[in-house]
C-alpha cells in the first residue's frame, strides 16, 4: 500500500509538474503576443502619421509651386499629382511583418453602397479604382469598413480588427489595422498586418512537442524534480531569445536599410522628444538638413547603384565625425537630417567642419571613375514659436533652398 501510495504521489507530482509546464509557457506566450500587439500598434500609428505628413507637405509643396509660378490650377490638379507620387512609393515600399499601406477615399460619410473608392494598395494594386460598401463582409461576416467609417466620423482615426484572406492564399486570418483620416481629400490611410505575423517569430511549442513532453514525465516519475528544474531552465532561455528577437526587431525599425543611417520613424520620434524637452526645460537643441548636390544627375549618369555607393559614402563620412550627442536620420531620398542634442549646440562648427570632409570624399564606380558629391546644408535651433516637428522641419527646408542657390554653404535661421 505505502509503494501504491509512492506511486500516485509521485504521478499527481509529474502532473503538476506538467500543468505548471503548461500554464508558464501560455503565460509567456501571452505576455510575448501583448508586447508585441503594443509594439505593432505604435509602428502603424507612426507610419501612417509619416506617410499623412508626405501626403500633406507635398500637397502644400505643390500649391506653392504654382502660385510661385502663376499657373492656373485646381484643387483636382494637386491631387492627381499627389496621387500619383503616392502610389509610386507606396507600391514600392517594404514594411515589416508582411504589412502594407491603402488609401480609401470617403465619397459619403452616410455610409452605404459607393460610399468610398480605393484610391492606393500596396499588395492589390488591381482594386484601385474599385468602389465600396459599408455592407461588404470580411471572411467571417464582420463589416470591417462600416467599422471603420464609424470610427474615423467619430474620432477621426481608430485601430480595429478583422478576418482576410491571406496574401496569394486561401488561408483566412484575424488581422489588426489603423486607419486616420485626411481630411482635405478625405483620405482614409490605412496600414495592418497580420496577426500571425507577427506572433510567428515568437516560435512556440507545438502540440506534438507538449504531448513528447508529458509521454516522458510520465517515464521518469522518479527524477520529477531534476525535470521540474530542466523545465524552468528552457523557459528562462527561450524567454530571454523572444527578448532578443523583440529588441532585434526595434533595432531594425529604427535603422534605415540602404545607408545604415537612423529611419525616418525614428527620427520623427527623436525630433518629438526633442521639441518636447525644449518646451518643458528650455534646453537648445539644433537640426540640420542635408542634400545631395545634382543626386538625380548623379544616378542618370552613373546608374543608381553608384548613387546608393554615394548615400551610404556621404553616411560613412559623417558618421567619422558624430559624436554621442548627435544623430543622423534619412529623411528621404538623398536627405539627410542631423540632430545635435549638445547644450551649447554650436552648429555652424559642426557644419563647416562636415562640409569640408564631404567635399573632400569621393566614391569609384566599378570602371574606375571617380565621382566626387557635394551637399548642400540648411540649418536652425528650434524655437519657442515651433507648436510641431513640421515647423522645425519647414524652417529648415527653406534655409536649404537657400544654400541650393550657393553651392557649398549652408545657412543657419535663428
Amino acid at each position: 500500500m505505502k509503494k501504491i501510495n509512492n506511486a500516485i504521489v509521485s504521478f499527481v507530482f509529474v502532473l503538476l509538474v506538467i500543468f505548471l509546464f503548461l500554464a508558464m509557457q501560455r503565460y509567456n506566450d501571452y505576455k510575448l503576443k501583448t508586447n508585441l500587439t503594443a509594439f505593432q500598434k505604435s509602428e502603424m500609428q507612426t507610419t501612417v502619421d509619416n506617410y499623412i505628413n508626405i501626403i500633406d507637405y507635398m500637397r502644400k509643396d505643390l500649391i506653392a509651386n504654382y502660385e510661385k509660378k502663376g499657373l492656373e490650377y485646381s484643387e483636382d490638379d494637386i491631387k492627381e499629382e499627389v496621387l500619383k507620387f503616392l502610389r509610386q512609393i507606396v507600391h514600392e515600399a517594404d514594411f515589416a511583418n508582411g504589412a502594407y499601406l491603402w488609401v480609401n477615399e470617403v465619397l459619403k460619410y452616410s455610409g452605404g453602397d459607393n460610399y468610398a473608392i480605393r484610391q492606393v494598395h500596396g499588395n492589390l494594386p488591381e482594386t484601385e479604382g474599385m468602389y465600396l460598401s459599408t455592407a461588404m463582409e470580411d471572411a467571417v461576416g464582420n463589416l470591417p469598413y462600416l467599422k471603420e467609417l464609424n470610427g474615423i466620423k467619430e474620432k477621426g482615426e481608430l485601430i480595429y480588427k478583422y478576418y482576410f484572406k491571406e496574401y496569394h492564399s486561401d488561408k483566412v486570418s484575424e488581422k489588426i489595422t489603423y486607419a486616420k483620416l485626411y481630411e482635405p481629400y478625405n483620405w482614409i490611410v490605412c496600414t495592418g498586418t497580420y496577426l500571425n505575423s507577427m506572433y510567428e517569430p515568437a516560435g512556440g511549442i507545438s502540440k506534438k512537442n507538449n504531448l513528447i513532453f508529458m509521454i516522458f514525465c510520465m517515464i521518469i516519475l522518479l527524477f520529477s524534480l531534476a525535470m521540474f528544474l530542466y523545465i524552468i531552465a528552457v523557459t528562462f532561455i527561450k524567454s530571454r531569445k523572444l527578448m532578443k528577437e523583440a529588441e532585434s526587431l526595434k533595432v531594425e525599425v529604427a535603422t534605415d536599410n540602404l545607408t545604415g543611417a537612423g529611419s525616418r520613424a525614428y527620427g520623427v520620434s527623436l525630433l518629438t522628444e526633442c521639441l518636447n524637452n525644449y518646451n518643458s526645460t528650455g534646453r537648445k537643441y539644433a537640426i540640420a538638413i542635408f542634400d545631395v548636390d545634382d543626386f538625380k544627375s548623379i544616378n542618370d549618369r552613373y546608374g543608381h547603384y553608384v548613387g546608393d555607393d554615394v548615400l551610404k559614402n556621404f553616411v560613412e563620412t559623417v558618421k567619422k565625425t558624430l559624436t554621442d550627442d548627435m544623430y543622423l536620420i534619412r529623411w528621404g531620398g538623398d536627405e539627410f537630417v542631423l540632430i545635435y542634442t549638445k547644450e551649447d549646440s554650436a552648429i555652424d562648427q559642426v557644419l563647416d567642419k562636415l562640409n569640408k570632409k564631404i567635399a573632400s570624399s569621393s566614391v569609384t564606380t566599378e570602371i574606375g571613375v571617380t565621382v566626387k558629391y557635394t551637399v548642400s546644408i540648411g540649418a536652425s535651433h528650434i524655437a519657442s514659436k515651433d507648436k510641431d516637428i513640421k515647423d522645425i522641419i519647414k524652417r529648415i527646408d527653406d534655409a536649404l533652398y537657400l544654400a541650393k542657390r550657393n553651392k557649398n554653404s549652408f545657412y543657419v535661421i535663428e
